[in-house]
């Protein structure tokens, strides 16, 4: 019979039956225990007998906690059942969901997972349940989401140039106005009235709720600018859109600012924005954004945000509680900067509120 392995002893019998008392994993206790028996001077086949194992299972732990210590009693993690997609297969698979179906070819204009699952059997020659497969774009980090709508007629490229162009727009600006502290703000308006829409709920799985929808038409415009950089914003509640009350904005937009203040203020190219009656104040620079660009004005997620958080599911009895309902749904946004400046903050805008 093999002479018994010696056990190191850094740690007492009474200090490894205290953490085996601590231990929530079984296994890794009763391998604890059998430890402090033998070091209490007990036979090894007793120690194993009164931890609930073997003489062998003992022996292996012994060596595992003399090369590791305590770290070296728990399990090691079981390699498991290999991937059924590999590494590439799943690289390719993401490739082909982020590209879109061929409605010709596959008959949907967006995938689904049976329809995925024929992909894949054509393309790998593997099978998948769409339950499985479920669990493979989830590990893609791949989420089904609503589409933002995108204009035929917009253009990459020019959207691109903006991004980059929109730096020397700034740098332009303060040489323009030395001495004074330049901020960049976005600016747009949004049509809110008795003509109201649906939002998202909870409800039953397999059933779709109703949602109170108003069908009449008295609106009013929410005209809004903000500052990504501050969460500072700036609104106005008008009757309508037009070059007269784009510039009463802009007024009261100027007066607002503070006195050393040159704000670069970034919109979209309706008539009124670019009119040649338009007042516009000494204090205020335009920038246009490219043509059918709204993706690149953060003030649209503000707007998706108050219809989905405030203005969605309700009847507004006439015109003063369409204007009381702009003024009570922007001020419980702007009440905390910190969730204006989390919807307006893109990555890709410079950082400057100097």
């Amino acid at each position: 019979m093999p002479a018994a392995l010696p056990i190191r002893e850094d740690l007492s019998a009474g200090e490894l039956r205290a953490l085996a008392r601590r231990e929530s994993k079984g296994r890794v206790a009763a391998r604890m225990f059998a430890i402090a028996h033998a070091l209490d001077g007990v036979s090894r086949a007793e120690a194993a007998r009164l931890a609930g194992m073997d003489r062998q299972a003992l022996r292996d732990a012994v060596v595992r906690y003399n090369a590791e210590g305590v770290a070296g009693l728990y399990d090691r993690p079981l390699p498991g059942r290999p991937e059924w997609l590999s590494e590439g297969e799943q690289a390719t698979l993401k490739a082909i969901i982020l590209a879109g179906p061929d409605p010709k070819r596959h008959g949907c204009v967006e995938w689904t997972l049976p329809i995925l699952c024929e992909v894949i059997a054509e393309r790998f020659a593997k099978t998948l349940h769409p339950a499985s497969l479920s669990r493979i774009v989830r590990r893609l980090n791949l989420s089904k989401q609503k589409t933002r709508p995108r204009h035929p007629q917009s253009d990459a490229k020019a959207q691109a140039a903006f991004k980059k162009g929109l730096r020397e727009a700034l740098k332009a600006a303060a040489a323009a106005h030395p001495g004074r502290r330049l901020q960049l703000w976005f600016q747009d308006e949004a049509r809110i009235g008795q003509k109201g829409r649906t939002a998202h709920r909870w409800w039953e799985r397999g059933q779709r709720p109703a949602g109170l929808c108003d069908k009449r038409f008295t609106s009013v415009y929410l005209y809004a600018a903000v500052c990504p950089a501050s969460g500072a914003d700036f609104a106005l509640v008008m009757p309508t859109v037009s070059t007269t009350a784009m510039s009463l904005f802009l007024d009261g937009f100027s007066r607002s600012l503070e006195p050393d203040v040159q704000a670069v203020l970034v919109l979209d190219q309706a008539g009124w924005h670019g009119s040649r009656a338009l007042v516009v104040p000494d204090n205020i620079t335009l920038v246009s954004l490219p043509p059918y660009s709204p993706e690149l004005n953060p003030v649209e997620r503000v707007w998706l945000y108050l219809r989905e958080r405030f203005l969605s599911h309700r009847l507004l009895d006439d015109y003063d509680a369409v204007v009381q309902a702009c003024c009570d749904a922007w001020n419980a946004l702007t009440a905390t900067p910190e969730r204006l400046r989390s919807l307006t903050s893109y990555p890709w805008l410079p950082c400057v509120n100097t």
